[in-house]
C-alpha cells in the first residue's frame, strides 16, 4: 500500500481445496493440479484430524473422521505439489496437523479463526518462522490482537484475512467494509486479504473479489470444485476450473487498472498531461524590458510543449529579458530570476570526519567548493550552511574568510537550514551543492539552470555527471512546500532521496 492510497501490486491467488476432495486423495491432488493449471499462485489444503478438532461428542465428528486423511497419504499429495515447485499453504487445527504440514514442507500456515485464542498452536507457528494467515471471520479486534502478539514480529509479515462461510455467504453479509477498518487497526502489523464465500454461480462471486482488492486485499482466497452440479463438501461457493482460469484472468487485468503507486503519472497520463495542459503565452509582440502584467499574458494550449506550465505569479510582475512574439510560450526563462546556490557541510561524517576542512593542493577542500561557485554566471549569492554544532564553528570561519555568508540551523533538518538562510529575501531559484561536491562545473551548472527556468520545473539535477562535480537545482516555492508539508522534517537529511520518494 502506497503512502496515498491504496496501490495494489499483484494479489496472491490461493485455491482453497477444503473439503471438496470427499475424502478421496487422488481427487484432492487433482483439484489442486487444475487449480495451478487455472493460474492460481498457490493452493491451500486442510490438514485435520478429527481428535484435536472437535470432541468425539460432536455430531460432525465421523464426517471430520471420514474426511481426513493420513499422515502418509499427506506425504504423497504434498509431496507431488512440491515436486512442481508450486506454493502450497496448510490450514493447521491444531499441533498434529501442523508438525504434518511444517514436516512436508508446507510453505505457510493458516489458523482459523476458531484457533486465534489457541496458544501453543501459535507459538509453535511463530517459531517455524514461516508465513501465517489468521482468519478473522467471526473473531473480535481483541482476540486479533491477541493472535497477532503471540505472532509477534520475528517472522514475515502475517496476513488477515477477513471472509466467512455460510454455505454460501450471502452478498449482503460479506461486510466488505471491514477490510479498510481491520487495516486502520493491524496494517502496520499485518497485510489484509479476503476469503470469498459467496455462491460460485452469483456474478458477485468475481465483483466481490474485485472490490475487496480496491479495498486493500492483497489475497484473495476461492473455493474450488471439480463439479459444482456434483454437490459435494464446499460445493456453494466454489468455482469450477474453467471459472477459476477466468477469475484469475479478471483479477490480473484488475490489477492493471490500480498502477503501481498513487503518486506517479503513467506514461500515457504523461502523454495526455503534455497535450492539454495550458500554457502562458503572450497576447501580442512585447519589448525587452516590459514588464509583464496579467493582461499582457493568455492561457492557451501549444503545440509541441517542451516543459511544464508554471504558476502566472513566477511571470507577471517581472521585466522581459528578451522581447516575445504575438502567442509566443512564455518560460522563465524570459524574466530575471533570483538564484542562489545553497552549500551545505557539517564536520561530522560517518565516512571521513572532518573531510571539509581537509587539505587540497594547499586549500582546504571547502574553500575550492567556494573558489569555484564564485565563477558561476547564474549564481546571484552563495551563502554557506552549517549547524550550530560548536565543531563547525571551523566551517563558519572559513566561509567568512571567503566573503562567503553563513547560516546556521538545526543539526539534521538540512532542508530547515536551507530555508533559514532563504527567510526574509526575495529567491526563485536554489542550487543546492554538497561540501562533497568541490568539482562542481560552472558551464554544467549555468546550463542545468537555464534549463529548470525553460522548462518550469520544480526540481532538476546533475547526477548523471561524475560525482563531486554534480549539483541539484529546486525552486524556493518547492523546498517550502517540502517543509511545510512533510511529515517527517528530519527525513531531509538525505534531501534527494527525500524528494524523489516522495
Amino acid at each position: 500500500m502506497g503512502k496515498s492510497g491504496i496501490a495494489v501490486t499483484k494479489v496472491e491467488i490461493v485455491a482453497e481445496i477444503a473439503n471438496a476432495h470427499q475424502g478421496n486423495p487422488d481427487t484432492a491432488l487433482a483439484l489442486a493440479l487444475a487449480s495451478l493449471a487455472a493460474g492460481a499462485d498457490a493452493v491451500k489444503f486442510q490438514v485435520y484430524f478429527a481428535p484435536e478438532l472437535l470432541v468425539r461428542a460432536h455430531p460432525r465428528y465421523e464426517h471430520f473422521r471420514n474426511q481426513s486423511f493420513a499422515p502418509e497419504a499427506w506425504e504423497r499429495l504434498i509431496g507431488a505439489i512440491k515436486a512442481k515447485n508450486a506454493t502450497v499453504y496448510c490450514d493447521v487445527f491444531g499441533l498434529t496437523a501442523f508438525a504434518a504440514a511444517e514436516r512436508l514442507g508446507a510453505d505457510g500456515f493458516k489458523v482459523h479463526s476458531s484457533d486465534l485464542a489457541n496458544k501453543p498452536l501459535l507459538q509453535a507457528l511463530a517459531a517455524a518462522g514461516k508465513r501465517v494467515f489468521l482468519s478473522a471471520g467471526g473473531s473480535t479486534v481483541r482476540e486479533i490482537a491477541y493472535a497477532l502478539d503471540l505472532l509477534g514480529t520475528a517472522g514475515p509479515r502475517p496476513v488477515l484475512l477477513h471472509g466467512y462461510q455460510s454455505y454460501p455467504t450471502l452478498v449482503e453479509d460479506s461486510a466488505l467494509t471491514r477490510l479498510p477498518w481491520l487495516a486502520s487497526i493491524f496494517g502496520a502489523r499485518c497485510d489484509i486479504g479476503y476469503m470469498d464465500h459467496v455462491a460460485g454461480d452469483d456474478p458477485f462471486a468475481v465483483t466481490l473479489p474485485l472490490l475487496a482488492m480496491s479495498m486493500g486485499a492483497r489475497m484473495i482466497e476461492k473455493h474450488v470444485t471439480l463439479d459444482r452440479a456434483a454437490k459435494g463438501v464446499d460445493w456453494y461457493s466454489s468455482l469450477e476450473p474453467a471459472e477459476l482460469k477466468a477469475f484469475v484472468a479478471t483479477v490480473r487485468r484488475a490489477e492493471s487498472a490500480f498502477g503501481g503507486r498513487p503518486d506517479r503519472f503513467t506514461k500515457a497520463e504523461r502523454a495526455y498531461r503534455a497535450t492539454v495542459k495550458k500554457h502562458w503565452v503572450a497576447a501580442r509582440a512585447l519589448p525587452a524590458g516590459h514588464v509583464l502584467q496579467p493582461a499582457d499574458l493568455e492561457s492557451k494550449r501549444v503545440p509541441d510543449a517542451k516543459g511544464e506550465p508554471v504558476e502566472i505569479e513566477k511571470l507577471a510582475g517581472r521585466a522581459l529579458i528578451q522581447p516575445l512574439a504575438e502567442e509566443e510560450t512564455v518560460t522563465r526563462t524570459h524574466v530575471r530570476n533570483t538564484v542562489w546556490a545553497c552549500v551545505v557541510a557539517r564536520m561530522r561524517s560517518s565516512r571521513l570526519p572532518g573531510k571539509a576542512l581537509l587539505d587540497m593542493a594547499g586549500m582546504p577542500a571547502l574553500g575550492h567548493l567556494f573558489a569555484r561557485l564564485k565563477q558561476f554566471r547564474r549564481v546571484d549569492r552563495i551563502v554557506f550552511c552549517t549547524t550550530t554544532l560548536p565543531e563547525d564553528d571551523a566551517l563558519a570561519q572559513l566561509a567568512g574568510r571567503h566573503d562567503v555568508p553563513v547560516h546556521r540551523g538545526p543539526v539534521e533538518d538540512v532542508l530547515g537550514r536551507m530555508l533559514g538562510a532563504l527567510e526574509g529575501h526575495k529567491v526563485d531559484v536554489v542550487l543546492r551543492v554538497t561540501g562533497d561536491d568541490i568539482l562542481v562545473d560552472p558551464d554544467y551548472a549555468d546550463a542545468a539552470i537555464e534549463h529548470h527556468l525553460r522548462t518550469n520545473a520544480e526540481y532538476s539535477d546533475l547526477k548523471a555527471l561524475p560525482s563531486g562535480t554534480e549539483v541539484e537545482v529546486f525552486d524556493a516555492d518547492l523546498l517550502r512546500a517540502i517543509h511545510r508539508l512533510s511529515q517527517d522534517a528530519d527525513g531531509t537529511e538525505y534531501l534527494t532521496t527525500y524528494v524523489i520518494e516522495n
